[in-house]
């Protein structure tokens, strides 16, 4: 029987971390190259879902302006965790030519909403940039479902042309997950069999 609870945490983690979904976001930012402005990233709705952003790279931080608001762990350029209702990111940057970095969500909002994570540039006087979205000023949205699952939205540039912004799903590497959880089985199994 103690076997069994030991196994059953392990199984109970392989699954839990399937259900991770990471993106790779890609922002062009070559019309603003060298204007100091200011970059807003979000996430409101439901704890106790996460968004992690890392591998951030193509702008100049100003540390000194940095604002936060909500449970948030970690500045921008290393990793940084967003896990509670509200929680935002608001940093002003130096901007190069493309800004990218990662974002993985993980865990299943709370309540009947889900959550949105949402990437925003302002100008100084609080004008959206690269978006024709000027009612949110989004350059791009995640929307996570009561079940964790997650859609991206890009809004077109302010002529009405193709996104500024790319996303793109990174899937893991094909089996990977099967062959974890055969190996955790294959564990449990063999310590049922030597008691």
């Amino acid at each position: 029987m103690r076997i069994a609870k030991t196994a059953g945490p392990l199984l109970v983690f392989a699954f839990a971390s399937f259900g991770a979904t990471t993106f790779s976001v890609s922002i062009d930012t070559s019309s603003l190259n060298g204007a100091g402005d200011f970059m807003d990233l979000n996430f409101n709705g439901g704890f106790p879902a996460t968004a992690t952003i890392d591998n951030f790279t193509g702008a100049a931080l100003n540390g000194g302006s940095l604002q936060t608001f909500g449970t948030i762990t970690g500045t921008l350029p290393a990793e940084v965790v967003m896990s509670d209702d509200g929680a935002d990111y608001f940093e002003g940057l130096t901007f190069g030519n493309t800004i990218s970095f990662l974002v993985t969500f993980d865990g299943t909002p709370g309540g009947a909403t889900g959550n949105t994570f949402a990437i925003s540039f302002l100008s100084g006087s609080n004008d959206p940039l690269l978006t024709g979205n000027l009612v949110d000023g989004f350059i791009a949205r995640f929307d996570m479902d009561t079940s964790g699952n997650v859609t991206p939205t890009t809004f077109a540039n302010p002529s009405g042309g193709p996104s500024f912004a790319g996303v793109q799903l990174i899937t893991p590497e094909p089996g990977t997950g099967l062959l974890l959880m055969a190996g955790v089985a294959l564990f449990a199994a063999g310590r049922r069999n030597r008691v």
